[in-house]
């Protein structure tokens, strides 16, 4: 039994997708399915259901998922544990960026790793919330920043902000939107993001809590494809403040006057992972550019 075996079943656990996991673990599809019937019949065990919808761990696979994770936090620990005896912080630091880098600080992130931590090489990595989110709980990132209504449960989160959304619109709406409350909102065509984006739970939440139902006329992605979108009048759409403001002020978008809603802006690491240097670094330079 190898240690890249052991890490190939616990990646192909998590993402549930032979492609997804093999583009993590930079292998070919072949080579995953190799390590995962190796590790199969060195057990002789079935760890897998194969289905239409992907990978999907048996109860066998499920009870040894959990001694395979604590293989990998194992070895993690011992690592940790030997750039403690150097004295020194080195290695790769991957970061998982939802949105802007300059937003998110990334420039003064940059300064305070170089200043603090010589050793330490970041690498950032730009992806939607819900993937950095995944990416942090199955080890492919060191940390992440991201979005969420709630305080994450799945991994340890620092919260940084309260991002304040904006509900804009084209600014040939104004007419329509300059008095509207939540329930003439909700009658305008809405640009929706993905249900697990944190703005679409947020919205959710809110016209749920006035026993509305938004009109979604289209899912976008993207903060690039919202903005577009509002700006060709195809909808209206929430997007952070500053974005706002700064649309407005170039005669981009209308910002509705009648509220704003509100997420946490997160930076996330593994539960296991707190006493890695690597991840310690990180917070300790994540905390200082936030704080000050």
């Amino acid at each position: 039994m190898e240690l890249y075996q052991i890490k190939t079943f616990v990646v192909v656990a998590c993402e549930g997708n032979l492609t997804r996991a093999a583009k993590r673990l930079h292998a070919s599809q072949s080579t995953i399915s190799l390590h995962i019937k190796s590790l199969e019949e060195e057990l002789d065990v079935c760890l897998f259901l194969r289905t239409p919808k992907g990978m999907v761990p048996t109860p066998e696979g499920e009870v040894l998922l959990k001694r395979a994770q604590d293989v990998l936090d194992s070895v993690e620990k011992m690592r940790a544990e030997a750039n403690s005896l150097r004295g020194d912080v080195s290695g790769e630091a991957r970061v998982g960026l939802q949105t802007s880098p300059v937003y998110l600080r990334t420039p003064q992130l940059i300064k305070c790793i170089k200043e603090y931590y010589p050793g330490l090489n970041l690498q950032f990595i730009q992806n939607h919330t819900w993937t950095i989110r995944r990416e942090v709980v199955g080890r492919a990132i060191e940390g992440g920043f991201f979005y969420s209504v709630y305080p994450p449960d799945e991994m340890e989160g620092i919260i940084l902000e309260n991002t304040v959304l904006r509900v804009v619109g084209p600014v040939s709406w104004r007419d329509k939107m300059e008095n509207a409350k939540w329930e003439d909102l909700a009658k305008l065509p809405w640009i929706w993001t993905p249900a697990e984006c944190s703005f679409s739970q947020k919205l959710n939440e809110k016209f749920h809590s006035l026993g509305l139902e938004a009109s979604k006329s289209m899912i976008a992605d993207s903060e690039d494809a919202h903005n577009a979108l509002v700006r060709f009048e195809n909808g209206v759409t929430v997007m952070r403040d500053d974005e706002a403001r700064e649309g407005e002020e170039g005669g981009s978008f209308y910002i509705w006057p009648g509220g704003y809603l509100e997420v946490g802006l997160y930076f996330g690491f593994h539960k296991q992972r707190m006493a890695d240097p690597i991840v310690k670094a990180l917070i300790d330079c994540v905390e200082k550019v936030w704080k000050s």
